[in-house]
């Protein structure tokens, strides 16, 4: 869905839904970001919000080796944005199987009827370890996006020591921990509230498939309005 804060002044609308007018999270959450790192970059489709709310200071991870390569690399290249292709987890050097899918690969084979068996043999790496490897200044993000096919809370427990830099996590959950990790939405939820942060909004998908995108953002410090 639309991240960034567009309507009908600015012309933004998405393509199943051309005509529509949204009033996006930031915006509707009156925070302001100032960099950006995604975890699950896919085909990178955000750029587009991106670049219009953070102009180049964005950070993307992908774990598929192909899908860094044909999709997601050009992308990020094309725009300046820093992207690595790493397995990230909340241990370093863990030789695990990472499973393909057509657009789930992940380091969880999920539900049988998936049928997720083609793997590869990869090494893990926290996502704190490449900030420190690639000397992020990590005052220079404060917006987390994870899509990582259920290997989301592995990942925030790889990052913990720089959540102090965070102000808001947009993160794909299951109520029913479809990916089969032992990490549902409640688990999550109750993690991240230990660590400073209330969730805010959820999306409608959660009442059909029992599964979405959840916002959450940080509680224990005044945080920067939007500025439009």
């Amino acid at each position: 869905g639309p991240y960034a804060s567009w309507n009908k002044e600015t012309g933004y609308a998405v393509w199943d839904h051309p005509t529509a007018e949204y009033t996006g999270i930031f915006e509707r959450l009156n925070v302001h970001i100032k960099g950006i790192i995604h975890v699950g970059m896919w085909d990178f489709v955000e750029y587009g919000c991106y670049t219009k709310l953070v102009g180049n200071n964005v950070i993307g991870i992908e774990a598929n080796p192909q899908v860094y390569k044909d999709m997601a690399k050009p992308v990020a290249d094309k725009w300046g944005f820093k992207c690595f292709n790493e397995f990230l987890s909340d241990k370093d050097k863990e030789i695990r199987d990472f499973y393909f899918a057509g657009e789930g690969s992940s380091l969880y084979q999920g539900q049988p009827q998936w049928n997720k068996h083609t793997s590869i043999k990869v090494q893990t790496k926290t996502l704190a370890t490449v900030i420190e490897e690639n000397d992020i200044d990590m005052n220079q993000y404060d917006f987390l996006n994870i899509d990582a096919e259920g290997a989301e809370l592995e990942i925030l427990k790889g990052f913990e020591d720089h959540l102090k830099y965070i102000n808001m996590i947009f993160i794909e959950t299951s109520l029913n921990d479809r990916n089969n990790t032992g990490a549902p939405h409640e688990v999550i939820v109750d993690w991240l509230r230990r660590r400073g942060f209330k969730i805010r909004e959820m999306s409608d998908s959660y009442q059909y498939e029992g599964w979405g995108d959840s916002i959450f953002l940080r509680n224990n410090r005044e945080l920067k309005p939007f500025n439009r």
